[in-house]
């Protein structure tokens, strides 16, 4: 989806909460993802679609550790300051509801896996735009290179959820 007309966000004009709202939103996002593979406890699944729920929880422990680490060197930086409108809030909770009643009661067997690759399909593209976004803004060249490391990531596994979709 690059190159839809929207200017690069890198104009070192960013503003510390502008920053907090991107390494918020990427931190709470990495924090749900990284319960990802407790299905594995709840629900049977082929190995492949096991390992790719652990890939997917392993990289949002990692990228939780370096953005802890990153905030560790700047108190400046938080983690906690998702300032979305309310409307926003309960939307994203209705998504999230609806994903865990497909994901945990409303399919099984190869439906199951299925529904687990297109859901995260959808997370890991919005996950890596905002990794990709935060990049653009980061003043701070090795934290931009970092959040494009991890962009990366996010790439590959939205990737590998097309790869695997049944």
């Amino acid at each position: 989806m690059a190159g839809h007309g929207s200017a690069p966000a890198s104009d070192g004009g960013a503003s510390q909460s502008t920053l907090n709202d991107g390494y918020s939103l990427f931190y709470d996002f990495c924090k749900q993802e990284s319960q990802l593979s407790l299905l594995d406890w709840v629900k049977a699944m082929p190995p492949s679609i096991s390992d790719y729920a652990k890939q997917i929880s392993a990289t949002a422990k990692d990228n939780m550790a370096a953005l802890n680490a990153m905030q560790g060197k700047d108190h400046s930086l938080r983690l906690d300051k998702v300032s979305l409108p309310d409307f926003e809030i309960r939307v994203r909770l209705s998504m999230a509801d609806d994903r865990k009643q497909q994901l945990v009661w409303g399919s099984s067997g190869a439906a199951f896996a299925k529904a687990l690759t297109m859901t995260q399909s959808e997370t890991t593209n919005y996950g890596l735009h905002v990794a990709k976004v935060l990049s653009e803004t980061e003043p701070d060249p090795d934290r931009a290179r970092a959040l494009r490391h991890m962009y990366g990531q996010w790439l590959a596994l939205h990737v590998e959820a097309s790869r695997l979709t049944p």
